[in-house]
């Protein structure tokens, strides 16, 4: 009896040891993708540009192969890459996709992703639809694999996941269109919650679910319908609880992450619904009222979350390299050299699929009110990149022991090259393709509205140069070391980097407005004062100005001052875009400083949520006066407030009013106040 358990004990200890392995492994991994980093980084100084997500994919799959070769694998390291090959594809499914979801959802921008809620429920829908039967037609036809529709719905449904965080990017970088970046943003966000919904039926069925008609619109309902309905249920539930939390950083980052994993646990185990689509809801719902997280723990709360969807995809592509590795050494029979040209193949049809999704759905996105251009449309097909959501659905079939390995090896190859492909393609080209349709410079009015701001800038700049010349505390200053920092030379660089030329227009359209007569006459009257040509009446009369408005006097050295550019046109359509930027761009600044009042402790997180939403809708009507209006509805007293005060002379009732027209009355006072400020 003792050498039984004496034996027992040493097996599990083996086990142990066998397991812990994992954790030499993974540190290895992780610090070796650090080093990629920081030589892509500093060293190579992104002249490569490889997205990094690719690098550390490729890396796993050379340490696979090179651990798969070696002969010798009596080592910790060797067992380590054996475990995590070898991972349970319900622990991929529970640990990363609940955080991957809920960080996607919770730090998107709920107020630009309800303007493009119906083109992206078009392109969620629909959109995953149709290329999801497209690369199932490509699969099961093209392919010499004698796949059943199952299996290529299931093969399509995965690939209908995408990505496109690098365009995105891009595309608020280079300040392009508004709608267009929000509605690929938006779309993304939707259509991994729709085609998990459909892997998570076709998969349900190859592995023995009752897949009737009537089994499948019951299933097809209950996802879709009962996993948002849950996950706004939680979301309400959250803000509720957070609102009375205050400036607790560890308890509400912690709370965010034990709340992702919850949601997704209950909704898939104990109530059968999508549990992506109930995390997507939730970090909608708390996205729309994020100010529910304390002022001082937002930043803190941003780096928490982007550190580990960081460390996660370092992970998921390792796993995905490892995996990829073992299936090309472990099965040569499988996978042969043909397989790369039906990769090659399917990511034409991918594309191809894209193209029809677009052309079929682009009437009723026009319709909800998004206006596409044919240079948007192309950006809208080339951003359908494949990443970290493809991976994990393909890696939980492709560790699925009820299928055959024989489709698993070629789930796995197929979508790790269309993921290599996009990311590698796509994403480093999307830069490119930008400058070559002319986006990156984003709008004729926007640039225009830019260059004023830069004229402005440079004058300010001269003005104050000129002042501190004459000021006996600066007579050290070194001015031409001084001048490289100066706004003008920066420009200068930014437009390099860029591959812009808003330097030279600015240069020029400065010379234009500044003749030698001019210059002359100042100095005769240095004692005139200066105006300062601005929008100051777009405000009150939400029209250009007709004339320049007396805004500034300036230093009587005229020479220190320079012309303004005139951005007033007789086209009347000009005026009006001018106008709209004008406001989209004031709106934002004042969005930009009632959260900076929040940060400071002047305004509540209710007051935030109300000038903010004003703020959003003002900028969706392109209207001033819509902002000043809708904080005014709420200086009103709300219907509850007035029939409670008829029964006042009752004490219980009479305290609660009095509480409620307090708070009304010190929300009314932040309201104003919060405007005024600006």
């Amino acid at each position: 009896m003792d050498i039984e358990t004496n034996s027992t004990n040493h097996d599990n200890h083996e086990n142990e040891s066998k397991s812990s392995t994992v954790i030499l492994f993974l540190s290895f991994a992780i610090l070796l993708a650090c080093m990629c980093k920081i030589i892509f980084s500093r060293i190579l100084r992104n002249k490569i540009p490889l997205p990094f997500t690719i690098v550390v994919l490729i890396l796993g799959f050379i340490i696979g192969i090179i651990v798969t070769e070696v002969k010798n694998r009596h080592n910790d390291f060797f067992f380590g890459e054996s475990q995590l090959s070898q991972i349970d594809p319900h622990l991929i499914y529970y640990i990363f996709l609940p955080l991957l979801i809920f960080d996607s959802s919770f730090n998107g921008h709920f107020h630009i992703i309800k303007q493009q809620l119906l083109s992206a429920i078009l392109m969620a829908g629909p959109g995953v639809f149709i290329s999801t039967i497209i690369i199932a037609i490509c699969a099961i036809y093209i392919f010499p694999y004698n796949w059943s529709w199952l299996f290529g719905i299931l093969f399509g449904s995965i690939l209908s996941a995408t990505d496109p965080v690098a365009v995105v990017a891009l595309l608020h970088d280079s300040g392009a269109s508004r709608s267009l970046a929000s509605l690929i943003d938006s779309e993304s966000l939707l259509n991994d919650g729709s085609a998990f919904v459909l892997f998570l039926i076709f998969h349900n069925i190859i592995i023995g679910e009752d897949h009737s008609a009537k089994n499948i619109i019951v299933n097809i309902v209950k996802y879709s319908i009962g996993g948002p309905a849950f996950g706004l249920a939680c979301g309400i539930i959250s803000v509720i609880i957070l609102n009375r939390i205050n400036n607790e950083l560890e308890v509400e980052i912690t709370f965010t992450f034990g709340l992702a994993y919850l949601v997704f646990y209950v909704a898939d185990v104990e109530l059968g619904v999508s549990a992506v689509l109930a995390l997507v809801a939730m970090g909608l719902y708390m996205s729309k009222y994020k100010y529910c997280i304390s002022n001082n723990v937002q930043s803190s709360m941003a780096s928490a979350w982007r550190l580990i969807t960081y460390f996660i995809n370092i992970l998921i592509f390792t796993i995905t390299g490892l995996i990829l590795a073992r299936s090309f050494i472990g099965t040569a029979t499988t996978i042969r050299a043909r397989d790369f040209g039906f990769s090659i193949v399917l990511y034409i049809m991918i594309h191809i699929g894209r193209i029809l999704t677009v052309a079929i759905l682009y009437p009723l996105i026009k319709c909800s009110g998004v206006h596409l251009s044919w240079k948007d449309c192309i950006i809208l097909v080339w951003s359908g990149l494949r990443g970290s959501m493809a991976l994990i659905l393909v890696l939980i079939v492709s560790l699925d022991a009820s299928i055959d390995i024989v489709i698993r090896d070629r789930f796995l190859f197929h979508v790790s090259m269309i993921v290599l492909l996009t990311l590698v393609i796509n994403g480093t080209s999307s830069k490119f393709l930008v400058k070559i349709l002319g986006l990156h410079h984003g709008t004729k009015e926007s640039e225009t509205v830019l260059l004023q701001a830069l004229e402005h800038m440079r004058r300010q700049t001269s003005w104050k140069l000129s002042t501190m010349k004459r000021d006996d505390k600066f007579a050290s200053v070194d001015w031409q070391m001084l001048n490289q920092y100066l706004p003008d030379k920066l420009l200068e660089e930014l437009d390099q980097e860029n591959n812009t030329n808003f330097h030279q227009q600015l240069s020029r359209m400065t010379h234009e407005n500044s003749p030698t007569s001019t210059r002359r006459s100042s100095r005769q009257s240095i004692s005139a004062d200066f105006e300062l040509q601005t929008i100051p009446t777009i405000y009150q009369t939400n029209s250009m100005p007709s004339s320049p408005i007396a805004q500034h006097k300036f230093s009587r050295h005229s020479d220190t001052i320079l012309p303004v550019i005139d951005i007033r046109s007789n086209d009347d359509k000009h005026n009006q875009n001018i106008r709209n930027a004008l406001i989209t761009r004031f709106l934002t600044a004042m969005s930009i400083d009632y959260e900076k009042q929040w940060y400071l402790g002047m305004v509540r997180r209710s007051t935030l949520n109300i000038l903010i939403k004003s703020v959003e809708e003002a900028k969706q009507k392109n209207s001033f006066q819509l902002h000043w209006q809708l904080i005014i509805k709420h200086f009103r007293l709300t219907i509850l407030h007035q029939f409670l005060i008829k029964f006042n002379y009752f004490n219980f009732i009479n305290r609660w009013t009095n509480q409620l027209l307090f708070d009304h009355i010190y929300r009314t006072i932040e309201l104003t106040l919060g405007k005024l400020i600006l």
